[in-house]
């Protein structure tokens, strides 16, 4: 994790054009965009840059230069949340939840046509028993009675069999409901998730850092947040395969998660970061938390869940940072990112 450096003022470059190019060529642009910005050429950052040389993408070029515009920096944030928005989680498809907010709208439809149907059946059988009660007060010969019996039984008959078929069709319809609201339901806990360790993803995060930051400015309340990185996970991967080096990164998420859980939220950030979020603890208290999270996640001695082979240990490191009066998002991330830099520089398996 390399540290926030601040940028100096450059010009902002033309935007690239959708084009097919060397992807040497386009390397070559991406890591000169990343210098003429100084971004560090991290795999997320780079990846941001390479795409935007390619120009395949209009959203990511326009929100650029947004960022780049009158000389402005992107910072490491910035970079990430682009990947994580537009590259990692652009659209492949229909959007789950829209589709399934579209189809609850049209059984909801369905649902109004059934009752207006019902409504006008009642009311053509009210109409229908005030006839034959008319009838019946002009009859007057037993066949005229009985001619008056047979038309409302078969009226009574013909309700019956229309309201029978609104009911079947009012009982398929609220069971689709109740399925696709559990589809949404599903689609949207898969939206907030990372499959690879089950716990909240980078998109939640988002959505809970701003929340949390809003909630401890109205509050005056503390809040911290802290940036796990695992240490020397490359090597991990080199030595033992990106298999076990999921397991690992399930291992460490998971842990974290069971000791903050009555305290607040993890999320897989992205590669081996985790990001947390403490809600009304100090920045004190959070470092003690995440000091017996540390010796604990070094202290476990580990085995391949296949086969029991030992893989040995592996340890953790923090970077702290607490919300400070006119703070934001951004800048309580960069603080954070600039103490998990100390952490690694000190020796690694450290909390600053």
């Amino acid at each position: 994790m390399s540290n926030q450096v601040t940028a100096k003022k450059a010009a902002a470059p033309s935007r690239p054009s959708p084009r097919p190019s060397d992807p040497y060529t386009l390397a070559a642009e991406a890591l000169e965009y990343a210098r003429q910005h100084e971004t560090p050429p991290e795999p997320e950052t780079f990846k941001v840059w390479y795409t935007y040389a390619a120009g395949s993408s209009l959203v990511l070029n326009e929100r650029i230069e947004a960022l780049i515009a009158d000389g402005a920096k992107p910072s490491v944030y910035d970079m990430t949340a682009l990947n994580g928005e537009i590259i990692e989680g652009g659209p492949a498809g229909p959007d789950p939840e829209i589709e399934a907010n579209e189809n609850l709208q049209r059984e909801m439809d369905e649902v109004q046509s059934f009752i207006r149907s019902y409504l006008q059946t009642t009311e053509r059988y009210e109409g229908a028993i005030d006839s034959t009660t008319k009838s019946l007060s002009k009859a007057s010969t037993a066949d005229e009675v009985e001619m008056v019996i047979a038309l409302m039984i078969r009226e009574n008959q013909r309700i019956r069999a229309q309201t029978q078929q609104l009911s079947a069709s009012l009982r398929e319809t609220q069971e689709e409901i109740v399925r696709l609201q559990d589809k949404l339901t599903q689609s949207r806990k898969a939206e907030m998730q990372d499959p690879m360790t089950g716990l909240n993803n980078r998109r939640y995060f988002q959505h809970a850092i701003a929340s949390a930051v809003v909630h401890a400015q109205a509050n005056d309340a503390p809040l911290s947040f802290a940036i796990a990185d695992i240490d020397h996970f490359k090597q991990v991967n080199d030595r033992f395969g990106h298999q076990i080096g999921d397991e690992i990164l399930k291992f460490v998420g998971t842990y974290i998660a069971s000791k903050i859980k009555d305290h607040g939220t993890v999320s897989r950030y992205g590669g081996e970061e985790f990001a947390i979020i403490l809600p009304d603890i100090t920045t004190e208290t959070a470092r003690a938390l995440l000091e017996d999270i540390k010796d604990g996640i070094a202290g476990a001695r580990l085995v391949t869940s296949k086969t029991n082979k030992p893989i040995g240990s592996v340890t953790v490191s923090f970077g702290v940072s607490g919300l400070i009066e006119d703070d934001n998002i951004e800048t309580l991330f960069e603080r954070a990112d600039k103490q998990l830099y100390e952490a690694k520089s000190a020796g690694r398996n450290k909390v600053r």
